[in-house]
C-alpha cells in the first residue's frame, strides 16, 4: 500500500510539473506578443544614403593607400616650401658643384692655348680637342671657349666662381624661425 502512494505522489508532482511549465510558456508567448513589429529604434539606425557616404569614404581612403607617388618627397611635408638655412646651403652647394665653369685661360710655353675648367670640385685642364666631363672642347679664346656636349654647340664665358647668396636677417621681434 505505501508503494501505491509513492506512485500517486510521483504522477501528481510530474502533473503539476507540467501545468507549471505550460503556464510559463504561456507567459513567454504573451511577452512576445508586446513588442512591437517596428522598434523605437528604427528611426536612429544608419539611412542609405548616409551608409552610402560611409562606403564612398571607405572606398576612398582604399584607393589613397593603393596609390602610388611619382615623386619620392613628401607633397604634405612644410620643407618642401620653406627652406631654412641648412637647406639653402645644401643647394648652393649642389648648384656650385654641377656648375661647368671657365676659371681662366692660358698659354703653355709653346704658344697653344689652355682652358682651366671647374666641374664637379675638381679643376680641369684642357686644349682644343680634348673631352672634359663629356664636352669636347672646340676653341678657346682669351674670355671664352666653345665645346660641343650631346650634338648641341655652347658657349661659356670667363666668370668667377658665384657668390653665396646672403640670408635674410631675422625680425626684429626676436622670434627665431620661418614662420
Amino acid at each position: 500500500m505505501q508503494l501505491r502512494f509513492v506512485k500517486d505522489l510521483a504522477i501528481a508532482l510530474i502533473v503539476i510539473l507540467l501545468f507549471a511549465l505550460a503556464m510559463r510558456l504561456f507567459a513567454i508567448e504573451r511577452g512576445w506578443a508586446k513588442i512591437p513589429v517596428n522598434s523605437i529604434h528604427t528611426k536612429e539606425s544608419v539611412s542609405d544614403t548616409l551608409l552610402n557616404k560611409i562606403k564612398t569614404i571607405e572606398n576612398s581612403i582604399q584607393d589613397r593607400k593603393m596609390f602610388v607617388f611619382g615623386s619620392n618627397r613628401d607633397p604634405l611635408r612644410q620643407g618642401n616650401i620653406i627652406k631654412d638655412k641648412a637647406d639653402r646651403d645644401i643647394e648652393f652647394q649642389e648648384m656650385l658643384l654641377n656648375t661647368f665653369r671657365l676659371a681662366t685661360t692660358a698659354r703653355d710655353d709653346y704658344g697653344n692655348k689652355i682652358a682651366f675648367i671647374e666641374y664637379r670640385g675638381m679643376l680641369h685642364e684642357a686644349r682644343i680637342g680634348q673631352v672634359v666631363e663629356g664636352r669636347k672642347i672646340l676653341n678657346i679664346d682669351d674670355r671664352s671657349i666653345r665645346y660641343s656636349y650631346n650634338g648641341i654647340t655652347s658657349t661659356t664665358e670667363l666668370a668667377p666662381r658665384p657668390s653665396k647668396p646672403v640670408d635674410e636677417p631675422q625680425s626684429a621681434s626676436g622670434k627665431n624661425g620661418n614662420w
